[in-house]
């Protein structure tokens, strides 16, 4: 008979009381962002739009928001559980975009000797229909206050320069680039067709005291996708955007400028043949491979020849794209982010499934020649903005807007060492019908248990010596205990040997929906398990499951 250590189950019982108060805290710290963010009079990280992120090697976060025509600084200390009192970027309103593509964009600079320095770029609507200006305004002073708002385009024209990207070489070249359709307005003077917006960039020597005229990359980019950014040597920039091919294919290209002008031509970074007249508004990823001028590459496209979020691999000296592989082909997979840790390529999204949003994670460690199954690292059933992926000193996070839970900023690192022990997913109303839809035509055992369950460590020794002996046991594991405690289970799980299998823990607070989605005539008591045949017909039982019972009704 196995026997729980007392030190074991106290320390179940500390977590379960614990989490008992956490629960309640967090239905506190929601309520900003569901209620008192309805009149939009409370300036907060957690009622603004577009948020983007940068954090410092201290670890120190820094956000910048939009609220009521105003760009708005906050940082915290404490990974997002608090922030400080919101600095105004813009001491008068404009109009900045906030579409998801178009956001708020900040870098701080941190070097020895002087204070931080705080760059933040947005887009202005200006006004003429789809029309604005790239706006830039830097702190000297750590973010206490900003210089007056400068516009960047220098062309003068009531045009559009939109989508802008902001970026911060090694050697301290601080560099702008954005969609500009000034060449559309030249052309349409001459009386020339124009396709598309063309790739404008500048650079900066002086930590945006001053920025060089504006240089052109490409003609004939989509005029309504962001452009993602990467690091090319010690002081160049290289960039990937969607460009109009052959006057219809909006597929992407890749190319890169330094300081001193810009590089001529491109290459094609995916070939995916979307004949579109249309905007997309679902630009690129992309992250350097180390010092080499070689870049992992994500990208979404309803082309005939690629459908839905892919990854790449491309190399600057050969212009080719190559490890080309689907990560998400569904309808609702959506604004893919890279970056990569440890030797890991991560890649995060989110989709949408009909009735919640998920944010997902996959990972690679052979640089991108294969692929994780996706990990959920979140999910919302509201509306939410694009995730971003921030690095920080402590690895990368996401950076999360949701209408339900405000700003959340959600570090990677104990979420994938987790993953690496024990692959434990959230079990929600609809998870059971989807296991038995990829079980279809076999029969498997359901067994549910607890952390701070005695007997429950009974049935799962027996369960472990099992699944040693028949590594392909038909088992599902399903944790009632709240997802938040997934430390605790890994524990346990590691303890029978049960760790290298996937398993499932409840993740919603509302336990008697999952409860009943399991079984009706479930009142709790664990463990509970059900076996089903193969026309997924249960037999259901309370209490320990004995061996010859499992083997019995298994034919093992």
């Amino acid at each position: 008979m196995t026997v729980l250590p007392c030190n074991r189950l106290l320390r179940s019982l500390t977590l379960v009381l614990g989490f008992c108060a956490a629960s309640a805290s967090s239905l506190l710290n929601a309520q900003p962002a569901a209620q008192a963010c309805a009149d939009n009079s409370r300036i907060s990280v957690h009622c603004g739009e577009a948020p983007s992120a940068w954090q410092t090697p201290d670890g120190r976060l820094w956000v910048v928001f939009v609220q009521n025509q105003i760009a708005w600084l906050v940082h915290s200390d404490d990974n997002g559980a608090g922030f400080s009192e919101p600095v105004a970027v813009n001491s008068s309103p404009e109009a900045i975009e906030v579409n998801g593509e178009n956001r708020p964009k900040i870098i701080v600079d941190r070097r020895a000797g002087r204070s931080d320095v705080v760059y933040v770029s947005w887009t202005q609507k200006t006004a003429g229909m789809h029309t604005g200006d790239i706006r830039f305004t830097r702190s000297l002073n750590g973010g206490e206050d900003f210089e007056p708002v400068r516009t960047i385009n220098d062309d003068g024209l009531l045009t559009s320069h939109r989508f802008d990207s902001l970026f911060l070489s090694e050697s301290g070249h601080l560099y702008l680039s954005w969609l500009d359709k000034r060449e559309l307005e030249a052309a349409a003077a001459q009386g020339q067709d124009y396709t598309g917006s063309a790739v404008f960039y500048t650079v900066s020597s002086d930590q945006g005291a001053s920025f060089a005229p504006n240089r052109k990359v490409a003609d004939h980019s989509c005029e309504c996708c962001r452009i993602a950014v990467a690091p090319h040597g010690n002081d160049g920039m290289a960039l990937m955007w969607r460009q109009i091919f052959d006057g219809t294919t909006r597929d992407h290209a890749i190319s890169y400028v330094g300081p001193e002008g810009a590089a001529a031509g491109f290459s094609r970074a995916s070939e995916d043949d979307w004949q579109i007249n249309a905007c997309p508004h679902h630009g690129p990823a992309m992250v350097q491979q180390g010092s080499e001028d070689a870049y992992h590459l994500s990208w979404f496209s309803a082309g005939n020849r690629h459908k839905g979020i892919y990854y790449g691999f491309h190399r600057l000296a050969d212009g080719e794209t190559v490890r080309v592989t689907q990560i998400d082909g569904s309808s609702g997979a959506a604004h893919p982010q890279l970056a990569i840790w440890q030797d890991e390529v991560l890649l995060v999204w989110k989709r949408f499934d009909g009735s919640k949003t998920d944010l997902l994670v996959v990972r690679s460690v052979d640089s991108g020649k294969s692929w994780s199954e996706p990990q959920v690292l979140a999910s919302t059933s509201n509306a939410s903005d694009h995730p971003l992926l921030v690095m920080g000193p402590q690895g990368p996070a996401v950076s999360w807007l949701t209408r339900a839970d405000g700003y959340r900023w959600l570090p990677l690192a104990d979420a994938l060492a987790l993953n690496t022990e024990a692959d434990i997913r959230p079990f929600l109303a609809d998870t059971l019908a989807t296991l038995k839809a990829e079980r279809a035509g076999q029969p498997f055992i359901l067994a549910l248990w607890s952390v701070d369950c005695p007997p429950c460590m009974v049935e799962l020794a027996m369960l472990g010596r099992l699944k040693a002996e028949n590594p392909e046991l038909p088992l599902i594991l399903v944790s009632t205990d709240n997802i938040a405690l997934r430390e605790d289970a890994t524990d346990f799980l590691m303890d029978f040997g049960l760790d290298r299998m996937t398993s499932w823990m409840f993740a919603d607070a509302f336990t008697e929906s999952l409860r009943f989605s399991i079984d009706p005539q479930w009142y709790g008591e664990l463990p509970r398990g059900y076996l089903f045949d193969s026309q997924h017909q249960a037999h259901a039982h309370s209490g320990i499951m004995s061996e010859q019972m499992v083997r019995d009704w298994l034919g093992m």
